[in-house]
């Protein structure tokens, strides 16, 4: 068996980028074509593409791309059958280009505030840019048809959940199944996961507080704070334009992982493990919370994701010494010193389908058979790393994902499975996010303006008891 091995900034490989000629040609509408056809049928996320593409083109241009390579996926599910409504037969092979490029006119014309008529004739020129000059006409005619019978075409989408909120049915049946007993009504839930997310930032505790507000008003940065260390921007900014950000005065991440550091608690001398910690916010919110931890192992199955954090612990200023990054598989021990952690965070793989929001793809890429796959792993992740926990040290357990089977069904199952000399004990999370659940506590998309998250915290110990925290 491999052994897993320590990682140094040096020992990961840079990702290789896939540079592809006459990218920067494109003009912006052509170019999300591009990257839309790539992630529906590759099934690279847009978290992989984007970055490979974006990075060929202008700055100024890369928030046009953005916007329709996202907007396009989070209503690919109304656009696809919209689209098909207008088709006389489905277009195949290399024709299957223009199929995209009638994707992103619809989008434009559905949800931005543009001229139809700059719509229409930019979305034909893009045929020629993909060599589908044949198409032209095509376009054109099938662009303004949607114009004449907008209300027709829309009414008869509007029938079904799946085309009304752009969702694929298994995922409405698996929400459904989930929380059909909820306050929450399931529409409310689905809308929340089209909606545009926040800009959420986390401000670091190390610094004060009140200075960096002020140095955010001075700058004309406008926001709002939904927690004391939570700033949630009226619009986006780019990072480098934010006060300290390079001396890790303040980091971008929404308001649900932000509680991850606070529930787990770690004390001085502790020696702590973030397992599945790429790409490091909740790793660098530990040691911010409490910088006199004995140690922090973070834990990632991709050693290029690890580069993200060891790039955050760079900008954060984290001793080095006290930051060990490890390329390895949770469910596997072979990385394992034999040394027990006071602290488990564990932010298992799951569905994602609390962060729909940010990832529209996850739509597009998640396939029912594979939420059975993901509670086989979390319970066999959960499992092993129990065993690295000491008697009376404290798990929890993460997820970004809102179905049950993931979440409190799994964290219930594992405290009724755990043997005796390893005694499961939930202690229950009292807080004004969320609601309770039968074990742990659940934020829905939208709750407080946060992302979908799950947590429950255990300790390891004899007894049946429940503790209060």
């Amino acid at each position: 068996m491999a052994k897993a091995y320590q990682v140094s900034v040096s020992k990961v490989n840079k990702k290789q980028n896939i540079i592809q000629p006459g990218v920067s040609a494109l003009s912006t509408r052509a170019l999300a074509v591009k990257i839309v056809q790539e992630c529906v049928e590759s099934g690279q996320s847009l978290s992989t593409l984007l970055p490979l593409y974006l990075e060929q083109i202008k700055p100024e241009s890369r928030p046009f791309v953005q916007e329709i390579s996202f907007g396009v996926l989070r209503w690919y599910h109304r656009l696809n059958p919209l689209l098909a409504q207008m088709l006389s037969k489905p277009l195949k092979g290399k024709k299957k280009r223009v199929h995209y490029i009638l994707l992103v006119g619809l989008y434009q014309l559905n949800y931005l505030n543009k001229a139809d008529y700059a719509v229409v004739a930019e979305t034909v020129n893009v045929c020629d840019e993909h060599k589908q000059s044949w198409a032209k006409g095509l376009v054109n005619a099938i662009l303004r048809r949607f114009l004449r019978e907008r209300d027709i075409l829309s009414a008869e989408l509007n029938k079904s959940y799946a085309t009304r909120f752009s969702y694929p049915e298994w995922l409405i049946s698996a929400i459904k199944n989930s929380w059909k007993k909820a306050d929450r009504s399931i529409e409310s839930i689905l809308d929340a996961g089209n909606q545009r997310p926040p800009m959420t930032l986390r401000l670091n505790q190390q610094f004060d507080r009140n200075d960096y507000l002020l140095q955010m008003t001075q700058n004309d940065i406008a926001f709002t704070e939904s927690r004391e260390l939570t700033l949630v921007l009226d619009k986006p900014v780019a990072v480098e334009k934010l006060p300290l950000f390079d001396r890790g005065a303040v980091s971008v991440q929404d308001g649900a992982p932000q509680l991850a550091a606070e529930l787990l608690s770690p004390q001085p001398g502790d020696r702590v493990l973030d397992a599945c910690a790429a790409p490091g916010g909740k790793t660098m919110h530990l040691f911010e919370q409490q910088p006199l931890m004995a140690s922090v192992t973070a834990l990632d199955v991709s050693a290029e994701r690890l580069r993200r954090v060891q790039e955050n612990s760079v900008r954060m200023r984290i001793p080095p010494e006290k930051l060990i990054l490890m390329a390895a598989d949770a469910s596997a021990q072979d990385w394992w010193d034999g040394q027990l952690f006071d602290r488990i965070l564990l932010d298992a793989p799951c569905s994602a389908t609390g962060v729909i929001r940010r990832h529209p793809d996850i739509k597009i890429l998640r396939r029912s058979e594979d939420i059975f796959a993901l509670v086989q792993l979390q319970e066999k992740i959960l499992t092993n790393l129990w065993k690295m926990l000491k008697p009376g040290g404290i798990l929890l357990y993460a997820t970004c994902s809102i179905l049950r089977e993931e979440n409190d069904h799994q964290v219930l199952s594992f405290i009724n499975q755990a043997v005796q000399a390893d005694k499961a004990t939930e202690i229950i999370i009292d807080a004004q996010w969320g609601v309770a659940m039968p074990a742990g506590r659940q934020i829905l998309p939208g709750d407080q303006n946060m992302d979908g998250f799950y947590y429950a915290l255990l300790m390891k110990e004899q007894g049946k008891e429940r503790k209060e925290k």
